[in-house]
């Protein structure tokens, strides 16, 4: 016997999302899989997330600022994996990118992390071949996000 979900009315769908929004700055596609998993009405979608951003619970400026610093300075992510991670979230905008990046990193902090993270990863790698050794740490910078030039630099290759 099969089990059938009933829709989410309107309100109660606009009360959680509003309480979604307001633990954590979310984007419109943490929303709209919260929906599908809460069963809302597709139709109504749009005009909860319009109910949401006019009140404010919901501002994608602030969910970028967030998304950029919670990513660097928790999980230590580099510039190109929190480039990804926006376009995953589907509100990456080059320029507001490189000016939120410029605004809640400094440079000095952004080389500094790349310096701890390959002395920290040197110590975990366990390879005789000094070569193979760099190659790893190297891959490693750049699945973190870290681009080529400053990784090479700091490797001294």
């Amino acid at each position: 016997m099969s089990k059938f979900l009933k829709n989410m009315s309107y309100d109660r769908a606009l009360e959680k999302a509003m309480r979604y929004c307001s633990y954590q700055e979310r984007c419109i596609l943490d929303l709209e899989k919260r929906f599908y998993a809460w069963n809302v009405k597709k139709e109504e979608w749009d005009k909860i997330i319009d109910h949401l951003l006019k009140d404010d619970f919901l501002n994608e400026s602030r969910y970028v600022e967030a998304f950029v610093r919670g990513k660097f300075k928790i999980k230590k992510w580099g510039k190109n994996k929190i480039k990804m991670g926006l376009i995953a979230k589907r509100v990456y905008d080059e320029k507001q990118f490189t000016n939120v990046f410029e605004e809640e990193i400094e440079e000095e902090d952004y080389l500094k992390t790349i310096k701890e993270l390959i002395e920290k990863k040197a110590l975990l790698i366990n390879e005789p071949d000094e070569l193979k050794g760099r190659d790893k740490l190297y891959r490693y910078m750049l699945g973190k996000g870290y681009e080529s030039d400053l990784i090479t630099r700091e490797l001294n290759i």
